[in-house]
């Protein structure tokens, strides 16, 4: 992140640069039903990758709950987790920047650092939404999109339509 070396608030700003990153990466892979099956803190990097997929696949059948990892029964890692790991474990990198983000105070650096991680859900969202988006042939963006969508594929999953061939029947 050479672009961050004369910024204020490097640190910050790092946390918010790879959380920009992880969070579009997660988007587009769960928008062509991608699972990554043990999705953990030293299985995903600060330049926006993901490594050691292990247990992972392209699921078929739509279902919110799919696993694909034999260990997974408590479904951590499932595919509507996948958001709340991203947070989970950007918090554990922020944990890691706290003496950084502010060395005076670390009060003032926990509170920080958590108005950061309490943000990622809506930066993933965005992200999400934009992937989403193009699968369905929506070219801009409108208030209800997120309901439309999500709708989708609760119908879908009723339905144990495949993912992909659900979006593809629909173009």
């Amino acid at each position: 992140y050479p672009e961050l070396i004369d910024t204020d608030e490097k640190y910050l700003e790092f946390l918010r640069s790879v959380t920009r990153r992880q969070s579009a990466l997660i988007a587009k892979w769960m928008s062509v039903g991608f699972i990554h099956g043990v999705m953990n803190t030293d299985n995903m990097t600060i330049s926006g990758e993901t490594i050691d997929y292990g247990p992972c696949a392209f699921m078929d059948v739509y279902k919110a709950t799919t696993v694909f990892s034999s260990i997974d029964e408590m479904g951590r890692y499932a595919y509507r987790m996948q958001p709340v790991i991203l947070q989970w474990n950007l918090a554990r990198l922020a944990e890691c920047l706290l003496s950084l983000i502010d060395p005076d105070d670390k009060d003032n650096a926990v509170t920080i650092a958590t108005e950061e991680i309490n943000q990622i859900p809506e930066i993933f969202e965005t992200f999400w939404l934009e992937e989403m988006r193009k699968k369905i042939g929506l070219h801009k963006s409108k208030n209800n999109d997120k309901i439309l969508i999500e709708e989708l594929l609760e119908i879908m999953e009723a339905e144990d339509a495949d993912f992909l061939l659900a979006f593809r029947h629909l173009s």
